[in-house]
């Protein structure tokens, strides 16, 4: 996996790079490390924080750590929001702010799904929940107890629950989709190649799920800053982890 030596926060480290050397930047953030061991942990870091280093190249490093293993907090920091539960009222209303524009920001004619998970105790009884919204105003939801098991289960089990509604909508394989999830570990495990040792028959199922897909992308949401979908989400999550 190539990585490229940057400056970040008046330090060398290394950031991910596609194979033409560009950054790897999803929601304007960057996968960070901050050594060429394996196993490192990898965070991420704000893309306009990141400085490059004249004449610098990607090298090929070898794996980091998994997600699993990520402190919990390290995909939120730089970004400003703070952290579900933590948030100043400042923070709530940027991430609001930022939610919305994302929302309002797509065509039309794009289908929207919304997931989260809920656990009571990580692990514990957890739950999933999703809402599809499709252009001709039609809204589906679905609810679902995932048994004893960790919020990160639950997170991913939404996003299938997700397709499933689609499939049952009938809409196209190659309709724009955008499915948002509030989870930064969803996020990570299924659009930025994060390790995971943890989950990964579920993991593995999501992904080929998605393949189909050919038009469908996965984003990042602040999650419990008054988007009415999140909201909703969480509700029905809450919903299954209680059955």
């Amino acid at each position: 996996m190539p990585w490229l030596p940057v400056r970040f926060k008046d330090k060398q480290v290394w950031a991910e790079v596609d194979d033409a050397g560009q950054l790897k930047v999803t929601d304007g953030r960057v996968p960070l490390r901050y050594s060429q061991r394996g196993g490192v942990k990898i965070y991420s870091g704000g893309a306009s924080r990141i400085g490059l280093i004249n004449g610098a190249t990607p090298v090929d490093l070898p794996d980091g750590v998994s997600a699993d293993d990520a402190p919990a907090r390290a995909p939120s920091r730089g970004s400003g929001f703070g952290s579900a539960g933590t948030r100043t009222q400042a923070q709530a209303a940027a991430a609001r702010r930022w939610s919305k524009d994302q929302i309002e920001a797509l065509p039309p004619e794009t289908h929207l799904a919304f997931t989260d998970g809920a656990c009571k105790g990580n692990p514990g009884p957890a739950g999933a929940g999703a809402v599809v919204k499709l252009p001709d105003g039609r809204v589906l939801e679905a609810s679902r107890s995932c048994g004893i098991a960790t919020n990160n289960v639950g997170e991913l089990t939404a996003i299938g629950m997700a397709l499933e509604l689609l499939e049952e909508a009938g809409v196209a394989k190659d309709a724009p989709v955008v499915i948002f999830t509030d989870s930064q570990y969803s996020h990570g495990v299924l659009t930025k190649g994060w390790k995971a040792k943890k989950n990964t028959a579920l993991i593995h199922g999501l992904r080929n799920q998605l393949k189909p897909w050919k038009r469908l992308e996965i984003r990042w949401i602040a999650g419990h800053v008054g988007i009415a979908e999140n909201e909703r989400a969480d509700a029905l999550a809450v919903a299954g982890s209680e059955r």
